[in-house]
């Protein structure tokens, strides 16, 4: 009989074509979040309403919701490769799209559009995107993805309520910042490596032991409402009490007002795991619908790439267009809001699809592959070569 304290047996590897199209979904779904949260933000729409009108507590709302997109793609990241096998090349061929996307976009904004002047930095991040602060999650995600081995082995072998502990635990810092109203973990705001792992633990969770019997729609979506109404009312009602004349610019409540609007809040981390179980559960059927969002799965990060571009991000005329929207009624902005996201963002997958059709038409993966195959290739080869002289 095993000893109790005994680890249990590593849990099989699957293969990756093995996906959970509900999963493929709620990546979709959450890079259309990030889009729609551009909008709203470097778009000028939140800034642009009237403060406290009903477009602008709309607005907030709208932003708080897409707030935890971020953190829904980076739970995603967890599901996929916990039970997978660790492949260098996949980091490449990311890399290599990503510098197919920017090189794109600047040569494209540089002829289309001459009011914008595409920079020399510009040109050389193509090439070396990591120096770029808006591609944040990519430099994050470098540093996370040598470690997705050691990762991986150390979650396979914990026993259940010890992988509940370490995911409770990596949260603690979260409630110490609400609490303290400051960052003593390094978090940079979840703008780093650290707070995508601890987002990993959490969906790596999930992906082993599947959805928690209670986590059902009527159970998942109120929670995550609720918890945006939390966050939003921790801003608009001090923001009301301020106007009122009740508190004061110096008091806590107005001066941490927007603070649970962050990747670190407990509410926002809530909302992000509550959307990834309810698309967990999601049965997509039909072979057409199927294929469609495999395609917009695949897209994602060449649509994140494509406009947060610098040479895309810094086309004023373009962006600036959107803060039209706060001068409308509040359903019309919402239903203008929601419609430029969609096209914006099929727009993009577009561009994002086209080059991985590229890509496969010149077989980029094969001279991928082969390259990080050479060295063990190498290896193997000379292996062979000591065995056969020493048998001479």
């Amino acid at each position: 009989m095993k000893a109790y304290t005994e680890s249990p047996a590593p849990l099989p590897l699957e293969k990756r074509s093995e996906r959970n199209m509900g999963v493929e979904l709620f990546r979709v779904v959450s890079m259309m979040m990030v889009v729609c949260l551009h909008l709203l933000g470097h778009g000028g729409v939140l800034s642009s309403t009237a403060h406290l009108s009903v477009n602008y507590q709309l607005a907030v709302f709208l932003n708080v919701i897409m707030y935890c997109s971020v953190n829904c793609y980076a739970l995603i990241s967890g599901y996929a490769n916990v039970k997978t096998e660790f492949r260098f090349r996949r980091f490449v061929y990311l890399w290599l799209e990503t510098v197919f996307l920017i090189t794109l976009t600047n040569a494209a904004v540089h002829w289309l559009i001459p009011s914008v002047e595409v920079k020399r930095e510009w040109w050389i991040a193509g090439f070396f995107p990591l120096r770029k602060r808006e591609l944040w999650y990519l430099c994050a995600y470098f540093f996370m993805y040598p470690l997705l081995p050691v990762l991986n082995k150390g979650l396979l072998s914990l026993q259940r309520w010890q992988h509940v502990c370490v995911m409770l635990l990596l949260q603690v810092p979260t409630l110490f910042r609400v609490l303290e109203h400051k960052d003593n973990y390094a978090m940079s705001s979840g703008y780093s490596a650290i707070w995508l792992i601890c987002l990993y633990v959490i969906d790596a969770y999930f992906r082993i032991y599947g959805a928690p019997k209670w986590a059902k729609w009527f159970v998942t979506l109120p929670v995550f409402f609720l918890s945006a109404l939390g966050v939003w009312l921790s801003k608009i009602i001090p923001e009301q009490q301020y106007k009122n004349g009740w508190i004061g610019k110096d008091s806590a409540a107005y001066e941490h007002r927007g603070e649970l609007l962050s990747y670190l809040s407990p509410l926002i981390v809530i909302m992000s795991v509550m959307l990834l179980l309810f698309f967990m559960q999601v049965r997509i059927r039909g072979r057409v619908t199927k294929a469609v969002i495999a395609n917009l799965g695949r897209a994602t990060w060449g649509v994140f790439v494509l406009h947060v571009t610098s040479a895309f991000w810094y086309w004023s005329d373009f962006w600036d267009w959107f803060e039209r929207f706060a001068d409308y009624s509040a359903p019309k902005m919402l239903l203008c809001l929601l419609g430029a996201t969609l096209v914006l963002y099929l727009a993009l997958s577009a561009v994002s699809l086209a080059r991985f059709y590229l890509f496969r038409l010149l077989r980029v993966h094969r001279g991928i592959d082969f390259l990080a195959e050479l060295p063990k290739r190498c290896v193997q080869e000379k292996r062979a070569a000591d065995r056969e002289a020493e048998t001479k």
